[in-house]
């Protein structure tokens, strides 16, 4: 198997799961099982406040993670919440992201545009649906601060990048031995240098169509059917997308017979201010040792996963490394059967940027001076 074969992650990658969702309580998903209960209820609540106002649902905290209540989201802050009982997928939020959560009568499972990441999950905590801080943080532009001292969560909208994010689709004709669904975030705005507007949305575009064209390849030299047809497409989430900084994930999946499909995902981070496509030096500018950090505990963690024989010795960062960039820090992203089964999923590992970085220090330090 090659070091690049790529693994589909879930079922709810497929788009069509997601079709004809209608709105209908939060409170409908069912309670827990008895044991969560007492392991989740035991946790004082925590107090939220949005935009100085304290509100009447309150939080938890699980396993040291601050969880919020989707209800406290649809009824307080005026994100959009609907649910697909048929699936029984709940869709938060609106615009270029949407976290899919769909419940299980003990847990719950998240992705971002269908895009599940090791950061991502839900917790059911006595019938209500609860999500971690870090994913408004992280992809629904709500900025959180936690007191630990009040035991209380501050939640405010985000100052995003004035700037207008959609999705493109490439044209390509599907039929009953193969099909695409390929698209690609382009921006635009106002107050954008047209050169860097343009260098990103080719760069992004770029990634689309090698994805086709790996698939036409693909096509040509294989042997679809229509029993077992080739599937070819992706999708994609932002990361970050502030202070003049925008970082993508981009995911890409193929399917040419097999047991499984396999996915592949890459992070692209770009300046505004000129269109370049920053390197995690560039992110982590402020701290010169990064690498040392990095790869000491990075061969930690590589070493600890590993199952049998057959996988990669981690031995330091690429010049190239693949990463991508959320308010919670850094995430760095290997290929799947770099360093673990399959079973593992893709490797990676996240670092906030309080790991990375010395006191005081910002990411993207210059960047935009």
């Amino acid at each position: 198997m090659s070091k690049h074969a790529k693994k589909w992650g879930s079922a709810l990658l497929a788009a069509g799961i997601f079709a004809g969702v209608t709105a209908v309580p939060v409170s409908y998903i069912q309670a827990a099982s008895t044991k969560q209960q007492q392991a989740t209820t035991q946790q004082p609540g925590i107090t939220i406040q949005w935009n100085g106002k304290t509100l009447p649902a309150k939080g938890v905290q699980v396993n040291g993670s601050t969880m919020i209540p989707v209800a406290a989201l649809r009824d307080s802050l005026g994100i959009p919440v609907s649910y697909d009982a048929k699936t029984t997928t709940y869709t938060v939020g609106s615009g270029y992201n949407k976290l899919y959560i769909t419940a299980s009568s003990s847990d719950a499972y998240v992705n971002v545009n269908g895009i599940n990441t090791r950061s991502m999950d839900a917790k059911q905590i006595a019938g209500k649906l609860y999500i971690p801080m870090s994913l408004l943080k992280d992809y629904l532009g709500i900025d959180a601060q936690w007191n630990a001292a009040q035991k209380t969560v501050t939640l405010s909208k985000s100052q995003l990048n004035p700037i207008t994010i959609a999705s493109q689709t490439l044209p390509a004709s599907s039929n009953s031995k193969v099909s695409y669904k390929i698209k690609y975030p382009q921006i635009s705005g106002s107050q954008l240098n047209p050169e860097a507007q343009q260098a990103i949305n080719n760069a992004l575009k770029k990634h689309a169509e090698g994805i086709l064209a790996a698939g036409k390849k693909m096509m040509a030299e294989g042997e679809a059917t229509t029993e077992r047809p080739y599937e070819f497409g992706n999708d994609f989430a932002i990361a970050y997308n502030k202070d003049g900084i925008l970082s993508v994930i981009m995911q890409d999946y193929s399917y040419t017979g097999g047991a499984h499909g396999m996915t592949a995902r890459k992070g692209y981070t770009f300046s505004l201010a000129d269109g370049k496509l920053l390197q995690l030096s560039d992110v982590l500018k402020a701290n010169p040792n990064y690498k040392k950090f990095l790869n000491a505990d990075l061969k930690k963690k590589i070493d600890a996963l590993q199952a049998g024989e057959g996988f990669g010795k981690f031995k330091e960062l690429a010049a190239d490394q693949n990463f991508y960039v959320t308010n919670s820090g850094v995430t760095i992203v290997f290929d799947l059967y770099d360093y673990a089964p399959y079973a593992y999923g893709i490797p990676e590992f996240t670092y906030s940027f309080g790991q990375l970085l010395p006191q005081g220090g910002k990411p993207f330090a210059g960047q935009n001076e």
